[in-house]
């Protein structure tokens, strides 16, 4: 399993890394081993979400984790829009933290 977020720039450090802390526990209490996270950093970039189709592939893997689906992004059509690329394009269920919704 792989996490994603955005990192806003009001975000300190200790909120990142309990972020990220929840992310693996999410993994590992639902039974998946947590590989990295991809970190976007800049506003309205989606480098670090090519980079998680990339390596989604190459490793086929198929669970993503995000705190938020926010975190894809705050506009819901390009929310929807990456959430079925990452269904459809690499056959990936995104999980987010504290919701049912995948």
């Amino acid at each position: 399993m792989y996490g994603y977020l955005r990192e806003a720039c009001e975000a300190g450090d200790d909120e990142v890394e309990r972020i990220e802390r929840a992310l693996k526990s999410f993994a590992g209490t639902a039974g998946f081993c947590y590989a990295t996270t991809f970190y976007e950093y800049q506003l309205g970039s989606y480098a670090a979400f090519e980079e998680l189709v990339v390596e989604l592939k190459r490793a086929e893997a198929q669970y993503v984790v995000v705190p938020s689906f926010q975190h894809l992004s705050v506009h819901p059509m390009v929310c929807d829009h990456l959430l079925l690329r990452l269904a459809s394009g690499v056959n990936a269920q995104v999980f987010e933290l504290g919701s049912p919704r995948s």
